[in-house]
């Protein structure tokens, strides 16, 4: 007889620690009262905190001294294959010990190995080159990574001496700087999730992932418990939910998110030019969510906001050198990040070790109406959501349960 799982089982397959110091390692499991990990899309690399209750003294004995390797492999019931997460501990944290003195409780707290490299290693090079050229020989050359990454292309020739500045650091000035070569919004991201490195647009993670959803659809709990729709749909059950923002109309006024004027001062002609920008004008150029998004606004309200004094941004160009089209961009992703962090949702889930930030899910929310009957999808807040934060909390006590954390964000209604 097959064996019947529960949402949110899962399966700890390894923890194990190594001591490279002493060549040593421990896979102290028996230990091991939960980990929370983290991957989130506005941070470079991924984090973990393992909460232990060490009844063996491995803190002393092996020593735990914040050096340490670490592996730790789980996975889900119906998933093809685990997933693997590798860390290096950096501190020992909210060490107690027990009443009777026989043990203690601490957190060993851990980052991706490239991170301690990143504050180690400098960049101390002048390139001449698209940016998405530069980013994997900065990662290659100062963080020592073998992990797998994905890049999205950039236009335009970026000239620009990087004098000693941590690799992380000056990846991120040139995210900045990056001017995509399909996307029109060029809102570049770089960070770390299961499958390695990550420097792309939002537009091309939506794009690459709105139409591979599967099953990774996720309804809200209903009052059906007991049937067999709600047996067959409890693994993706959301838990609870919550919207953190919701159409921010204040913020979306105040920066320039339906109109703005990017000024470029050109140092060898000395001259400057103007471009307009008009949200209403692009929006159907920009990839959403939701393909048949519209302006999360009213017409009113837009032309009330853009009829005022429009936002302004100000760059320099020298026409002796190639064009990075930063002009071009500055107004579109200002627009488009604003936007998207003005509906953000929060949801809790059972757990899925294949889930990674980047994925795209969708969310099936029921309206607020009173009726005790099922409720339909409130086709305000139910859609396509891009997931730019994620955290595993492994609960390892009598039965191992493993949640996840979700934060999404969507654009347009």
């Amino acid at each position: 007889m097959s064996k019947i799982y529960e949402p949110g089982d899962v399966k700890i397959l390894r923890f194990e620690l190594f001591n490279k110091s002493l060549n040593a390692s421990v896979n102290p499991l028996d230990q091991l009262v939960g980990c929370d990990i983290f991957e989130d899309m506005s941070k470079p690399t991924m984090y973990a905190t393992f909460t232990m209750n060490d009844n063996l003294g491995l803190i002393s004995k092996f020593p735990i001294i914040g050096e340490e390797e670490i592996h730790f492999e789980f996975q889900s019931p119906g998933m093809a294959k685990p997933t693997l997460y590798k860390f290096r501990s950096f501190a020992i944290s909210n060490i107690q010990k027990d009443a009777n003195g026989k043990g203690s409780t601490y957190s060993i707290r851990c980052v991706s190995e490239e991170h301690l490299y990143a504050g180690s290693s400098l960049v101390k090079e002048s390139f001449s080159d698209t940016i998405s050229n530069i980013i994997p020989i900065i990662i290659s050359k100062n963080l020592q990574t073998k992990k797998a990454l994905s890049v999205d292309p950039t236009k335009g020739v970026t000239t620009i001496p990087i004098p000693k500045l941590h690799p992380l650091k000056a990846i991120d000035m040139l995210r900045q700087r990056a001017v995509s070569a399909e996307y029109a919004a060029s809102a570049y991201v770089f960070f770390e999730n299961q499958a390695g490195f990550n420097f792309k647009t939002i537009e091309g993670l939506i794009k690459g992932n709105r139409d591979n959803i599967g099953s990774r659809e996720f309804n809200a709990q209903q009052n059906t418990m007991g049937s067999k729709e709600s047996m067959a749909a409890a693994f993706r059950t959301i838990i609870k939910y919550e919207a953190l923002v919701k159409n921010d109309s204040n913020k979306k006024a105040a920066e320039g998110v339906f109109s703005a004027i990017t000024k470029t001062f050109d140092l060898n002609a000395k001259t400057f030019e103007s471009k307009d920008f008009k949200l209403k004008d692009i929006f159907d150029k920009i990839q959403t969510p939701d393909k048949s998004a519209q302006i999360p606004s009213s017409d009113s309200f837009i032309n009330q906001f853009t009829s005022s004094v429009p936002k302004q941004f100000f760059t320099l160009k020298d026409t002796t050198r190639p064009d990075n089209f930063i002009d071009m961009a500055m107004a579109t992703r200002n627009s488009f990040v604003v936007l998207l962090n003005s509906d953000v949702t929060r949801i809790l889930i059972h757990g899925d070790t294949g889930l990674k930030v980047g994925d795209m899910i969708k969310l099936n929310l029921p309206d607020a109406s009173g009726t005790t009957d099922k409720k339909k999808a409130d086709k305000m807040t139910s859609g396509n959501y891009l997931v730019v934060r994620l955290r595993h909390m492994v609960t390892a006590s009598t039965k191992t349960k493993h949640e996840i954390s979700l934060d999404c964000v969507r654009m347009g209604i």
